[in-house]
């Protein structure tokens, strides 16, 4: 958890922001020091320290994907791209915030209170 936890932050935090895929590619590319004119195939350093990220992230934690959680992912980026078509700023994840933090707060749940205290 010491190492997954700060990997995920350093990967997912820039898509917080908002904007959207290409806002997102370009933060990630900053934070790892990726040339924003390069290559990503011939970008060495950075690609290579991100991919040992997320490797050491899959070897740590095995886990798959349930089909119905790819379900949603996809229909949530299609509601991003719609979105952002409007918006070029939009942060998706900032607009669902309220409504996931009241869904956290009103479950009964053990696991969701421990996440919260989390």
């Amino acid at each position: 958890r010491g190492t997954v936890v700060p990997l995920m932050d350093k990967a997912l935090s820039p898509y917080i922001a908002g904007g959207g895929a290409k806002k997102f590619e370009e933060r990630v590319r900053a934070s790892y020091g990726i040339d924003a004119d390069a290559d990503l195939g011939k970008a060495v350093g950075g690609f290579q320290a991100m991919t040992q990220d997320a490797l050491t992230v899959l070897n740590d934690v095995p886990f798959s994907i349930p089909p119905y959680f790819a379900l949603l992912g996809r229909a949530f980026v299609t509601l991003e791209g719609i979105a952002l078509q409007g918006d070029p700023d939009y942060a998706i994840i900032q607009a669902a915030y309220p409504f996931v933090s009241r869904k956290l707060l009103s479950s009964d749940r053990p696991a969701a209170r421990r996440a919260l205290q989390e």
